[in-house]
């Protein structure tokens, strides 16, 4: 295999795309010209592809500012699949077609046009990319330009983008966000979907509980997370409106707990009333925010604010569950006064009860670096609503299985 051959493969392998090129097309002269064959998935031929090249640096124009382009040249293949290419006027220029479903996208350097070889690419299923450009304040969408292609892309209000039918690859990007430029990388694979997201202005505060849906309180869209919470007990002798289960049972529909946040504050919040007939018994509401096998670390959490309103004693419990774990938790207590006027209310990592061990408190120095849960419980005689737990300190990649 000649020289050109090998730096193909070299190529090939670097785009993440073992198989969709085999070399050497000996039935063809093609007398120092770079002889392409574009095959399907099952070997038969693609026959009239269209084969678009451009320079590697190229983008597509949003203004004049972003243009960059130096070359662009078109081919089509033949009844058999194959065009061939002369000459190359850039160093390096990247090869794309998207055809039926199925796409390639390759680099190709100056001198192995001029050295003159053959080569079969397979066209491969296209995948699709998504994700999310976090955006300044002040800044209300970004600019998705793909490098050696003409794909733009506008996020929108939120930062969310999507960008369909892209061949396997592992392609450059370029992101323009107010008057920030941001360079990333994205794979996509064969037929498959990946994500992308851009956190240059990632936030460093996180809503961890929203009760506008009952069936999903904790939610990061950019990051694939949605879940629901339950509702328990620690024993009969607890009693609430609306009724729950006692542990280990829970109660998964919430549909009567999230309730209208009433007293002028617009929007749901979750609500319940709660007595206990004998100390150390309490109800709970309670969800899971990172997996058993991946607990997480908000141990940069400064401070952690919710909105409430009510008589009782509540608390704030952060729990590290699993068999794999190390099980305990840490809590922060708090007392509510007033039914009818809701208060923004603040707790910072010194209000967590320090360690004692009792009930498996193990303090906010320990449990903060492998949470797995979140509870806020009730106590003795406690009606209260509570909405909106912001945790401030963290980002939403702190959420991701590590």
């Amino acid at each position: 295999m000649n020289r050109f051959l090998l730096l193909f493969v070299l190529v090939a392998l670097w785009a993440c795309s073992k198989d969709s090129e085999v070399a050497g097309i000996s039935t063809v002269e093609t007398e120092n010209a770079y002889l392409i064959q574009i095959v399907r998935e099952d070997s038969t031929p693609a026959a009239n592809a269209i084969a678009r090249m451009r320079s590697v640096n190229h983008v597509h124009a949003f203004d004049e500012k972003s243009a960059k382009t130096d070359f662009y040249a078109e081919y089509m293949t033949d009844s058999l699949g194959y065009f061939r290419m002369d000459s190359l006027s850039v160093d390096e220029a990247t090869i794309e077609i998207v055809d039926r479903g199925a796409g390639l996208f390759r680099k190709i350097l100056a001198e192995d046009v001029q050295n003159g070889d053959s080569a079969i690419f397979v066209l491969q299923k296209t995948g699709n990319l998504s994700g999310k450009v976090y955006l300044p304040e002040g800044v209300d969408f970004a600019w998705i330009q793909v490098y050696g292609t003409d794909r733009l892309v506008k996020t929108d209000s939120e930062g969310f983008y999507e960008i369909d039918s892209l061949p396997p690859f592992e392609y450059d990007m370029r992101i323009t966000i107010g008057d920030s430029v941001v360079e990333q990388s994205a794979e996509i694979k064969t037929g498959e979907a990946a994500s992308a997201n851009i956190c240059t202005f990632e936030p460093d505060s996180v809503k961890v509980l929203d009760f506008e849906s009952a069936s999903a309180q904790f939610t990061i869209k950019e990051l694939g997370i949605s879940e629901t919470g339950y509702m328990s007990s620690t024993d009969t002798s607890v009693k609430t409106t609306p009724e729950v289960e006692t542990i280990p049972e829970t109660r998964k529909d919430l549909s009567e707990f999230i309730v209208e946040a009433g007293a002028d504050r617009k929007g749901n919040a979750i609500y319940w009333e709660t007595s206990a007939a004998k100390r150390g018994s309490w109800s709970f509401y309670g969800i899971w925010i990172c997996k058993e096998e991946s607990p997480c670390d908000v141990s940069a959490t400064d401070s952690i604010v919710y909105y409430a309103r009510g008589k009782g004693v509540i608390s704030i419990i952060l729990e590290t569950l699993g068999e794999s774990n190390t099980e305990g938790k840490t809590l922060a207590y708090d007392t509510l006064k007033t039914s009818d006027e809701w208060q923004r209310r603040v707790i910072k990592p010194e209000n967590f009860k320090p360690r004692d061990d009792l009930y498996g408190n193990l303090g906010w120095e320990v449990i903060s670096k492998s949470v797995t849960t979140i509870s806020i419980a009730a106590y003795d005689s406690t009606e209260f609503w509570i909405d909106d737990v912001v945790f401030y300190g963290v980002k939403p990649s702190d959420f991701t299985a590590k």
